[in-house]
């Protein structure tokens, strides 16, 4: 069952779909991005989050690799686009540790370096 929403997770990913990815979550979720200090729990501050990710030039998500268990995973990732301060590209690699709740997503925490995309 984990390995339907965590396939549906990289191709909404992979394809910038931020509405796909919301109906991903189940209805009580938590996703926290650590370096950015963010935890959000309200399903349309999650849409903004990815529509404003999604927006950034040349972004993409890609070298997705997931590890799955029976009510968690991780998932190992590259983000990448340009800076629209400086027009600079950047690359960086992190990883979603995901908790499941039957075929939803109930908490995502995400690790990754800034300083690459930071302005």
């Amino acid at each position: 069952m984990p390995a339907n929403v965590l396939q549906e997770a990289k191709a909404a990913l992979e394809g910038l779909n931020s509405d796909k990815i919301l109906e991903l979550y189940a209805d009580q979720f938590v996703f926290e991005d650590t370096p950015a200090k963010l935890l959000i729990t309200d399903r349309k501050k999650l849409g903004e989050y990815f529509q404003q990710l999604f927006s950034l030039p040349e972004v993409s998500f890609s070298d997705i690799q997931i590890y799955e268990a029976d009510s968690f995973a991780a998932i190992e990732w590259t983000w990448s686009g340009v800076k629209r301060t400086t027009g600079e590209a950047f690359r960086v690699r992190g990883a979603s540790i995901i908790e499941l709740e039957g075929s939803k997503v109930r908490r995502e925490s995400i690790y990754y370096d800034p300083r690459p995309a930071s302005t």
